[in-house]
């Protein structure tokens, strides 16, 4: 008869191997995120010039969602709300962090507060080891003053700043605080590259100014994604991670090479430096794709691909959506979603039916890496796994949008419904986006009892942001 003690050794050897298992199946995450990257601008979206090899083999291998929305259509709210979960007038955030002065005339913080609630930081306590490499734009920076003569030849958004302005505040959070075991970021207090190379403290100079940085970005996020994927595994093993590759491509200013244009030779001045940039990114995407492969991580590892918003008039492409970057409209904020995920997300799939987020993206991966989000939390999105796994998914919650710099200001989207209009409750425009994906016919005068349920659904979300005394401000 076998003893009571090997039965008690037994059980407690399965109870360990079942840890184990549960552990094994917390995947890995690697979260890809373009800056201001159209809807159009990928092959396996529909682009007849975009060369983009790498996301389409992406795409072949998992899904692709065609009705994914960012919660702004300008980069800082947005990113916000991947940390959060939440929409980013929650926390003030309704324009891109800018420099001081006029962050302080929009009545909009520095940076995201460092209390708000984080998912990384909801991963570290959970056991994951995170890191944040690329665009981070919540805050951030040396302080460093900026003259007119130094901005000339930057971005055009700002070649007609006067003066001296301060782009960034020297006593933002450093990035590390809101959950990241491992930094390396432009527009936040953190390491940074100089040049395109690694720099070990904060920058000195506005990022944009670096003709290497407006080429070689890409390939410097991507080096430094490999490098922590590497010591990584050499030296935590099996223990999951999480890791932001936020790149700054495809925002201007871009400088690609002449061998990067050569592809593009046929196309105008504009859509040709983009899509060359494009295309370099998806090169340096795939590099990490392959390191996941070298290294037996991509098994369990989800891969997630999206942009930060839609594509600025100036050479992208938000087809068939209206509208650029700086709009309500469908083409500033219905992006690119692809989700990878062997085993688990289904292969070769087009989902067109499952309406998603980028605020549903933190209760989803809380869910999925049994992370738990601080008591009293309250996400602004939904549970989305069912949609990764090929699952019919119905949305519960409205989805709201809030940029005063544009009319029309203010947005929700229930069902296949969508209102835009203003704080005045003017410029009121209704559409049916199942019939009318590019917003062409304004059905508002038609059905008055729908405008009147969305006006109060988002007129009520609206008073509760405590917004509702903010003036218009011209987009910068």
């Amino acid at each position: 008869m076998t003893s009571p003690s090997f039965y008690a050794v037994t059980l407690s050897f399965l109870a360990l191997a079942s840890s184990w298992t549960s552990a094994a199946e917390r995947p890995n995450i690697v979260f890809f995120y373009a800056d201001d990257l159209g809807y159009g601008d990928l092959a396996c979206y529909g682009s007849p010039v975009a060369q983009t090899p790498v996301l389409d083999q992406l795409a072949a291998e998992g899904t692709r969602f065609t009705q994914f929305y960012v919660s702004h259509c300008v980069c800082s709210p947005t990113r916000a709300s991947a940390i959060t979960g939440q929409f980013p007038s929650r926390h003030r955030i309704f324009g891109h962090l800018a420099y001081l002065s006029y962050n302080q005339s929009r009545k909009m913080p520095d940076w995201l507060d460092v209390e708000a609630p984080s998912f990384p930081r909801a991963l570290q306590k959970a056991g994951y080891r995170t890191a944040m490499i690329g665009k981070w734009h919540l805050g951030g920076g040396s302080g460093r003053r900026f003259k007119r003569k130094d901005l000339a030849n930057s971005d055009a958004d700002y070649s007609q700043r006067s003066g001296k302005i301060t782009i960034n505040h020297p006593d933002a959070p450093s990035v590390d605080r809101y959950g990241f075991d491992h930094v390396r970021t432009t527009f936040g207090n953190s390491p940074t590259w100089k040049r395109a190379e690694p720099w070990p403290e904060p920058h000195e100079t506005y990022p944009y100014l670096s003709k290497e940085w407006s080429t070689w970005s890409s390939r410097a996020i991507a080096d430094e994604t490999i490098q922590f994927l590497k010591k990584h595994l050499g030296s935590k093993g099996k223990q999951p991670f999480y890791v932001n590759v936020w790149f700054k491509d495809v925002h201007t200013v871009l400088l690609p090479t002449e061998e990067m244009r050569k592809p593009f030779r046929d196309l105008e001045e504009k859509p040709q430096v983009h899509y060359a940039m494009v295309r370099y990114m998806d090169s340096q995407i795939g590099r990490v794709i392959d390191t996941l492969d070298e290294l037996k991580l991509s098994e369990n590892t989800l891969v997630l691909f999206s942009s930060d918003n839609g594509a600025k008039d100036y050479g992208g492409s938000n087809d068939p959506l209206r509208d650029w970057k700086h709009s309500l409209y469908e083409g500033g904020i219905r992006v690119p979603l692809i989700v990878r995920w062997p085993g688990q997300v289904p292969a070769d799939r087009v989902d067109k039916d499952s309406v998603l987020n980028i605020v549903d993206l933190v209760p989803t991966l809380a869910n999925l890496t049994s992370a738990k989000m601080p008591e009293g939390y309250e996400s602004d999105g939904e549970d989305i796994a069912a949609a990764f796994r090929g699952q019919p998914f119905k949305r519960k919650k409205p989805q709201f949008w809030h940029y005063p710099a544009k009319s029309p200001a203010l947005a929700v989207r229930i069902g296949n419904w969508k209102l835009l209009t203003d704080p005045d409750k003017k410029n009121e425009q209704l559409y049916d986006l199942t019939a009318d994906i590019g917003e062409t016919n304004n059905l508002a005068a038609q059905n008055p009892e729908m405008v009147a349920d969305l006006r109060r659904q988002l007129s009520d979300w609206y008073r509760k942001t405590g917004l509702n005394d903010l003036k218009p401000f011209k987009s910068d």
